[in-house]
């Protein structure tokens, strides 16, 4: 239900009389008040009936005292949770124990409310935020679970047909001549691109669905931007790299994906002897990496909006998903990725990453 929409449907399982007619009184008010246009209130005494009330009936929130005659404390609101009642909990006690509410809170309920604290804007309040923050919580969840659907595909189904096509096309351009086997060879470079783009995807598709913090490793810079230089090069670029050797990074397995966006990116706006300059250097707790060309710069209008999904300059024959790529792993390695003119007029991308150090480099 839409927070604009003013009629709510309450179940409020509290086993005492006096406290559950206080919480009657202050949801009337509300609605006496205008909070709210209509509101039905349903009250059981105990964790059981509100199963039973939720088997005959729609509730937008649920009131959950700790204390009931089959359950008491924080057990509660595990059980209100197991038993799949798909509801924003609001926890109610008598307690005035802000730990008990942050670990309530913790467990999966939407707000903890002290009773003696109890009023009608304070209870309203607390409801309408509590159907808000669970409706976007169940549409999020939802979003993840599409991901991981897809994410599924990519990994199993073209992913694995990428690489039949790829292993064919190897084996028409061993056995063909001339235009036919160039033809061949296209299908092995196109099966490589989609195959790279593919692993980028579910990369990117993993991250955002798992449900913690990816593992950050040390990664030493030196030879993932000399490989990322490398790249550039067969595409034209001609590139210079300086980086201190030892000096490392904490990142994931893609740092050397992210780099080669940044540097084939910089080759394919800039045409053929563009010059591309990587280098890298420790800011405090952080490393500052570099990528600055002499090309045809960023347009002042794309500047702001370089990383987002879908933007590409206006050469660029790309999907615009390098950098939106870029973006989101380096956001991944709690970093940051900006764009600013470089000095040769071209445009420079700053890297900045949390720095760490090498085990066999204790200095």
């Amino acid at each position: 239900m839409a927070l604009e929409e003013t009629h709510l449907s309450v179940l409020l399982i509290e086993d005492n009389p006096g406290d559950a007619r206080l919480v009657e009184h202050h949801l009337d008010t509300a609605v006496t008040d205008q909070y709210v246009d209509d509101l039905s209130l349903t009250h059981v005494e105990s964790l059981q009936a509100g199963r039973e009330a939720l088997g005959g009936g729609t509730f937008d929130v649920l009131f959950l005292d700790l204390g009931l005659p089959d359950s008491t404390g924080l057990e509660t609101v595990d059980r209100a949770l197991q038993a799949d009642m798909q509801l924003p909990i609001i926890v109610l006690t008598g307690l005035d124990d802000r730990e008990t509410a942050v670990e309530a809170i913790s467990r999966g309920a939407q707000d903890y409310l002290p009773k003696d604290e109890l009023d009608s804007d304070r209870l309203i309040r607390s409801l309408r935020y509590a159907v808000e923050r669970h409706e976007q919580e169940q549409a999020l969840r939802r979003q993840t679970e599409q991901m991981e659907f897809f994410n599924q595909i990519l990994r199993h189904d073209m992913l694995n047909g990428m690489n039949v096509i790829r292993a064919r096309g190897e084996l028409l351009a061993a056995d063909l001549d001339s235009e036919q086997a160039a033809h061949a060879e296209t299908i092995v470079r196109w099966s490589d691109d989609i195959i790279d783009l593919t692993q980028k995807i579910r990369a990117i598709l993993e991250t955002l669905t798992a449900d913690s913090q990816p593992e950050l490793e040390s990664a030493t810079l030196q030879p993932l931007v000399e490989a990322a230089a490398d790249r550039a090069e067969s595409m034209g670029a001609e590139t210079s790299v300086d980086i201190p050797p030892g000096l490392a990074v904490r990142a994931g397995p893609l740092l050397e994906d992210v780099l080669t966006n940044l540097t084939t990116n910089a080759a394919e706006h800039g045409g053929e002897g563009i010059g591309v300059d990587i280098s890298a250097e420790p800011l405090g707790n952080h490393v500052r990496i570099t990528v600055a060309d002499d090309g045809r710069g960023i347009p002042d209008d794309m500047a702001g909006q370089l990383f987002d999904r879908g933007q590409k300059g206006a050469q660029s024959t790309g999907s615009g998903f390098g950098l939106y790529f870029v973006a989101s792993m380096v956001e991944a390695y709690d970093g940051s990725v900006t764009v600013e003119p470089s000095e040769d007029n071209g445009a420079k991308f700053l890297l900045t990453l949390q720095s760490t150090r090498e085990p066999n480099n204790p200095k």
